[in-house]
């Protein structure tokens, strides 16, 4: 009874070698699924390319915002453009002399 079996089952191994796959539900719709991924991963950089070029207007905003505040509310307001490069740099610096540090 086993012998039938195993050659029931050679019989259907070399039937199924013989015969070619079928690859017709493969290639049924290809180019639109392939198309479907393409333009399914262009939409996720889109998105991102989107959202950065919103944000754009806000960022500037925030800056505005910022330099109003600092140009109406600094206390230590001087005309010379250097001013903030040497405010109290010299004075560190004749005391640094002057004490030997």
């Amino acid at each position: 009874m086993n012998d039938e079996r195993d050659k029931l089952l050679d019989n259907l191994f070399s039937a199924l070698r013989t015969e070619a796959p079928g690859t017709a539900a493969a290639e049924e719709y290809f180019e639109a699924r392939v198309m479907a991924l393409i333009e399914e991963r262009s939409t996720g950089q889109a998105l991102v390319s989107l959202w950065s070029w919103r944000l754009i207007p806000w960022f500037a905003l925030i800056v505005v915002m910022i330099g109003i505040g600092s140009a109406i509310y600094d206390p230590v307001r001087s005309l010379d453009m250097f001013a903030s490069f040497a405010n109290g740099y010299e004075e560190y610096q004749a005391t640094n002399l002057l004490a030997g540090g």
